[in-house]
């Protein structure tokens, strides 16, 4: 009984999240520069924190991992581990997500329990369905542009179909930012994945809240 609860409450609060910010430490000076970032992006509002790391090793990802779970319980957010489900569950986040290459959700629930949120990257109708039958709590849909006619961005017109189909959390990625925001917004995009954009701000507490203010 406590356990269903507790999945139903994980879930409600992930219907609830509108901004998630994807991370990684590659590009900043030391860890303490990197962590400062999420913190000053927690503070203006950032509802999911997903850590992202392709290139430091484990023991590292595990120390950074800690003092992630740390500030999100802080501020309330949910914290997701990329790719590595036995990670995620060693610094204790609330989930995972899973892109092509990585293990399967029923693994990964193996993994971390049932109550765990697990996300999945996704880029057409059919990974969409497959993701959802497969027992996704939320997925991540791209990338967009609104500007770029580039074939590694997918048509507008599959966020279209999601937006009628998917009946889980969807969160567009892609080409997004301060300036067009409010257009995706006009086009009922209430969910959005960012990373760059806020990490890299000048000051991630401020343009974290501008995008928020775009959010109904």
């Amino acid at each position: 009984m406590w356990d269903k609860l507790k999945e139903q409450f994980n879930l409600l609060k992930l219907e609830k999240k509108k901004l998630y910010l994807i991370t990684s430490s590659e590009k900043f000076v030391s860890r303490d520069e990197f962590l400062d970032a999420i913190s000053s992006a927690l503070q203006g509002g950032v509802d999911i924190i997903q850590l992202r790391e392709k290139s430091i090793p484990d023991n590292v990802i595990v120390e950074i991992g800690h003092k992630i779970r740390t500030l999100c319980d802080e501020f309330g957010a949910t914290f997701i581990v990329n790719d590595r489900a036995d990670i995620a569950k060693i610094v204790q986040a609330d989930g995972v997500h899973l892109g092509a290459e990585d293990i399967n959700i029923a693994d990964a629930r193996e993994v971390l329990g049932d109550n765990a949120i697990i996300g999945k990257t996704t880029h057409t109708p059919d990974e969409v369905e497959k993701a959802i039958k497969d027992g996704a709590d939320y997925i991540t849909l791209g990338p967009i542009s609104l500007n770029n006619k580039n074939p590694h961005f997918i048509d507008f017109s599959v966020i279209e179909w999601a937006q009628d189909n998917a009946k889980i959390p969807t969160f567009v990625t892609g080409d997004i930012n301060l300036n067009n925001v409010v257009e995706l917004t006009q086009s009922g995009i209430y969910k959005i994945a960012v990373s760059d954009q806020i990490m890299y701000a000048k000051i991630p507490e401020q343009t974290a809240r501008n995008f928020l203010k775009y959010l109904p």
